[in-house]
């Protein structure tokens, strides 16, 4: 015991198979343990150790239970030391732990795993713990069960028939399950007092007959969740339902017939789900006062959304979702495993588990630790990042969750905390950061045109749009030309071009009506404006005063020509009826950013870099932009440091390794420094590194992106680059400071990250900050955030 009997693989690291190192798993049993020894405390007698239980619900090949099973052997020992009339007579050919174990493994210990493969090695890691020469195998298979932990109903739900909300009881139902839970729980008790007396095949006997007084409740949940994982749409998943419902409310030899059918189909392919229900196979753990397991272990499967829905049965997604409330379709596995986890634990159990840092991010903390804390769990203690021992080259977070509060100050990475919020970081918040008043109107995302027939451009590889050397004529021949002909910046110009100038130009009627008309216009009709009239016609009198589009009749011919056909065929008739004017102008950006002379912009394209340009404005922004209406350079030492790269990295969402920068996710949420963009030394600084930076890129002739590259290329010791490096470290220093944080000012230094010291792949290959670092500055951010949250609210 203790060492893998079989190496890991992806295949079973996927289906919770894998293995575990003792450096792990002894000080999550012990840490998960201690609040129920806490509880029956120092005096506790032997039938208090002997009435926990424990329980992994991923199990693998045993190694926690192993653990579990020597841990809880040892606080039997010691109970039997301290009330000696109450230790058994120990066999010639075991000794007091030994003894123990066995009982303990029979009495305390419970594992699910869905590869049937995985408990078999499970009962020899087990066996192997408890052998004993002159004794048969302890009995296992009542305790470790093979089916999936989280497909499976809790007994009101199979006793109204649904996987969906209780409305009602059915009484003949109770009775089938109620009488099954009775006989198997008798004939399991007499397991459990016979333990080491009854032979083996007795107990198997006994385990037989227990499974079978259970067939008809099984039969009945096997089937409603056939109802739901045999359709895929929830109209269908009803109507199937209510033909179970119909079936079982009238029972026959038929009718069980037909529900044995069914289960026989959820457990076959397509579907090819063992379901697992927790209340009719540990019926000793939930029909007791306070019910539930004492602590949970293990170290569940972690796999992302793509993983679920190719590993698993169609329906098995939407199934997550069915069963935790709020659940995002984006959370990782691993956070349904801590849901399930926590609401399988009595009041006062603890559970204590291993995930990947995905645990405290995005989809996948709102979907887990979040809804764990607001349900009123206790993280008492985490290890934010520990390195794997083994093949797996990833870094984890162990995660210790009370039910319930707790009067002990929580433990993190070691130091004692006032709270672990979901983040696995001190502090209070658990959701979403807030966006914050102070950011808004600040930030926008750029111009959507629908329709390359508005532009000028030579790249365009679908030549919808218009060829540059049109332009000086049309310049030369129309009046006021360059009152709606604008430079069309986007992400890709702002990448990879020095000066980040505009290879394009784009034709912007903005709100204009298309035309006037020599007819008689109606005004006001049926209590329109005029701006409502003319947006439902295009058409405005003669006497219209402002601009309209054909004012400019050649270029509203052009637009006509290559725009109109494709907005004639989409489906949104506001877009086929203004087909001369951009999809979404973005009204506000332009107006918000229209007395001043430059904004920031960065790409909000699938990016490996935040790289943010400062331009000037006069121009039209793509919708591959954010734009950020702050024309100083202050605010660009500010957006541009690692500071805000720290925020951005963690809540931007990511394609690949590849960012995507969104203005309400990455700015709205941030919280600014004082003064972010006046402050004379965020602007020195920022000056300072934005100059050199735009000298380096001209006379290199190279953008952002290669310009970046080499940045983070160790290997690259030009000075222009070392100087650039430099500066960027002096002006995260001097944000860092702008906070008032001079403590992490004075200890910010970035350093290359590669493999051996780096395991999130966000930061893999850059010149950054070191996790623990980063995590410091994140954690100020979030409080940072929280704090003016409040006060916004309270103003």
């Amino acid at each position: 015991a203790g060492t893998p009997i079989l190496q890991p693989t992806e295949e079973r690291r996927r289906t919770g198979s894998h293995y575990t190192p003792p450096s792990l798993t002894g000080p999550i049993v012990a840490h998960a343990l201690a609040p129920a020894f806490a509880r029956i405390g120092p005096d506790a007698g032997p039938a208090d150790v002997l009435d926990l239980k424990v329980c992994d619900p991923a199990a693998g090949s045993g190694a926690f239970l192993v653990e579990a099973c020597r841990q809880l052997g040892e606080r039997l020992v010691a109970a039997w030391t301290r009330w000696p009339a109450q230790r058994p007579t120990i066999p010639a050919d075991e000794d007091e732990l030994l003894h123990a174990k066995r009982l303990v493994a029979q009495h305390c210990l419970r594992g699910v795993d869905r590869n049937p493969l995985a408990i078999d090695l499970a009962k020899l890691s087990l066996w192997l713990e408890t052998l004993a020469s002159a004794h048969e195998f302890t009995f296992l298979d009542a305790v470790l069960r093979s089916g999936d932990s989280l497909v499976g109903l809790p007994n009101p739900k199979i006793v109204a028939v649904t996987w969906d909300r209780v409305s009602r009881q059915h009484g003949f139902v109770e009775a089938i399950v109620r009488d099954g839970i009775d006989a198997a729980a008798e004939l399991r008790r007499l397991m459990r007092q016979e333990a080491e007396i009854a032979p083996y095949a007795a107990q198997e006997r006994r385990h037989r007959a227990a499974t079978t007084a259970l067939t008809r409740a099984h039969l009945v949940a096997d089937a409603i969740l056939w109802s739901y994982f045999s359709a895929d749409k929830a109209r269908d998943r009803a109507a199937r339902l209510a033909e179970v419902q119909q079936c079982v409310l009238a029972p026959t030899p038929e009718s069980w017939a037909q529900l044995a059918t069914w289960q026989a189909a959820l457990r076959a392919p397509p579907i090819g789900i063992e379901a697992f229900h927790w209340e009719l196979a540990f019926e000793d753990v939930f029909s007791r006062p306070n019910p539930g397991f004492d602590a949970i272990i293990g170290n569940p499967p972690f796999a992302g959304k793509n993983t679920i829905a190719a590993g698993n049965a169609a329906a098995y997604p939407d199934w997550l979702k069915t069963l935790h409330d709020g659940a995002h379709g984006n959370a990782d596995l691993a956070a349904h495993f801590f849901r399930r986890a926590f609401s399988l634990l009595r009041v006062g159990g603890a559970f204590g588990l291993i995930a990947t840092n995905t645990i405290r991010q995005g989809d996948t903390r709102d979907t887990g630790l979040t809804r764990i804390l607001a349900d009123g769990g206790t993280i008492t203690r985490a290890i934010s990042r520990h390195v794997w021992e083994g093949e797996a080259a990833v870094v984890v977070a162990q995660v210790f969750v009370t039910k319930g509060a707790t009067t002990t100050p929580p433990i993190l990475d070691g130091r004692p905390v006032r709270r672990i919020s979901a983040y696995l970081m001190e502090g209070d918040l658990d959701g979403s950061p807030a966006a914050l008043k102070a950011n808004a109107g600040k930030s926008f995302a750029g111009t959507e045109i629908f329709g390359n027939g508005f532009t000028f451009d030579d790249a365009d590889v679908k030549q919808q749009a218009y060829p540059l050397h049109l332009m000086p004529t049309l310049r030369a021949t129309t009046a006021d030309f360059d009152a709606v002909v604008f430079p069309y910046l986007g992400g890709e110009e702002t990448t990879n071009d020095p000066r980040h100038s505009a290879r394009r130009f784009v034709i912007d009627f903005k709100d204009y009506p298309l035309q006037r008309s020599p007819q008689p216009v109606a005004w006001q009709t049926g209590g329109n404006t005029v701006r409502q009239r003319y947006l439902m016609t295009g058409t405005v009198p003669e006497d219209y005063p402002g601009p309209v589009a054909r004012d400019w009749p050649e270029l509203a011919a052009m637009v006509e020509e290559r725009v109109k056909p494709l907005r004639a065929a989409d489906n949104r008739e506001i877009y086929r009826r203004l087909w001369w004017r951009f999809a979404e102008r973005r009204v506000e950006l332009y107006a918000t950013i229209h007395d001043l002379s430059h904004v920031l912009v960065v790409n909000r394209g699938a990016s490996p870099h935040t790289a943010f340009a400062r331009v000037p404005t006069g121009q039209v922004f793509a919708k591959t932009l954010a734009v950020i209406a702050l024309p100083t350079f202050a605010a660009f030492a500010t957006l541009q440091s690692r500071v805000h790269e720290v925020w951005t990295r963690f809540f931007a969402s990511t394609l690949e390794d590849r960012l995507r920068y969104t203005p309400s996710d990455c700015f709205e949420t941030f919280p600014l420094p004082p003064a972010f963009d006046t402050d004379p030394t965020l602007e020195a600084a920022g000056k300072s590194y934005h100059d050199h930076r735009a000298q380096l890129m001209i006379a290199r002739d190279q953008g952002m992106t290669p310009t970046y590259n080499r940045f983070h290329r160790p290997s690259d010791t030009d000075a222009d680059i070392v100087e650039l490096r430099d500066l960027h470290a002096a002006m995260d220093r001097a944000v860092l400071s702008a906070y008032g944080w001079d403590d992490l000012a004075a200890q910010a230094a970035p350093v290359p990250l590669d493999p051996a010291t780096e395991d999130d792949h966000r930061y893999l290959g850059r010149l950054f900050w070191p996790a623990p670092f980063r995590d410091a500055v994140l954690a100020r951010l979030l409080r940072l955030n929280e704090e003016r949250a409040v006060m916004e609210r309270m103003a």
